[in-house]
């Protein structure tokens, strides 16, 4: 758990991060959301001490973070950025190893740490063990960076806008690989980004930010039925908080007895994504699959009824 109390921090008597109060509990990711300025990246910069804090206290289970020395904290907590700041002259194995060689770990321990994350992140160990960064490409380079940041076990992984510099495609794959890397390890994630729909995506928790202030730290169901600012509002955007709803639920659960023609849409399938793929297909119903089988059928008018369902 990451308990945030009471947090300032300012420069020349100007507080970028103002009085600010979160709890982020263990094992869930928290999306760190605002526009350029909020302070977010300043306060998640705190929980690390590459920013040290004006006033105000930050514990980690429930151990107060000021009196750890910031080298032994920081082997304790991933930190991955936009750009990665991979090492251009170190290989990507290299690179994987940086902090169990910091922590001492023997040879065969960090030789099976490295094969084991780069099979995960689907970079064969044998191809892309030797290579150097800039042999590689932008989303592999990206998850040669969260292996990295992950290598030693952390228990808390903090990322800074880490896929801001992936085109659309690249981005949405990593999206769904650090989804599944959470899901497998249970690290405690805070995620820095500016873009809502990400946040939406990959938040068990959404903290709003602006004018280094919290102004709502809420699930994204809660965020997007009832905003607690006019800003909140603006970022979720009025004309597509329907379809924010809709991309937080999936088809499995609005499955409709019944036969559809068509190619199958997936039961794990968003019912955003279900909408879109109805609309583009110009069908007004798809047959649902689940594990292989057609299980029933969702409709574009049951869909349409759902986003217009008032909050």
């Amino acid at each position: 758990m990451i308990e945030i109390e009471d947090i300032t921090k300012a420069y020349n008597g100007m507080p970028v991060v103002d009085h600010v109060t979160l709890t982020i509990q263990p094992h869930t990711i928290c999306a760190v959301v605002g526009t350029s300025g909020s302070g977010k990246t300043t306060l998640v910069r705190m929980i690390n001490k590459l920013v040290q804090p004006t006033s105000g206290t930050i514990r980690i289970d429930g151990e107060d973070i000021a009196g750890m020395p910031a080298y032994q904290l920081r082997r304790r907590i991933g930190y991955a950025i936009q750009g990665l700041g991979l090492f251009p002259h170190r290989t990507v194995g290299q690179n994987i190893a940086t902090v169990p060689k910091l922590l001492g770990w023997d040879k065969g321990r960090i030789e099976a740490r490295v094969e084991e994350l780069l099979e995960l992140f689907g970079l064969d160990p044998a191809e892309f063990r030797d290579r150097m960064p800039n042999e590689l490409s932008g989303g592999q380079q990206q998850r040669v960076g969260v292996a990295r940041a992950l290598a030693a076990g952390p228990n808390i992984l903090l990322m800074d806008e880490p896929f801001g510099a992936l085109d659309p495609l690249i981005r949405a794959k990593a999206q769904e690989d650090l989804l599944a890397i959470q899901r497998r390890f249970g690290t405690t994630i805070v995620l820095v980004t500016h873009d809502m729909e990400e946040a939406i995506y990959l938040g068990g928790t959404i903290a709003v930010m602006e004018k280094g202030r919290l102004l709502q730290a809420a699930s994204p169901q809660q965020i997007i039925a009832a905003p607690a600012t006019p800003f909140v509002a603006e970022l979720i955007g009025t004309a597509e908080r329907p379809f924010r709803l809709l991309s937080l639920a999936r088809v499995a659960d609005h499955i409709e007895p019944g036969e559809a023609a068509g190619e199958p849409i997936e039961a794990d399938l968003s019912l955003r994504d279900a909408y879109a793929e109805l609309l583009w297909s110009g069908r007004s119903a798809a047959p649902v699959r689940r594990e292989g089988e057609v299980v029933g059928r969702v409709s574009l008018d049951r869909l349409g009824r759902l986003a217009a369902q008032p909050q």
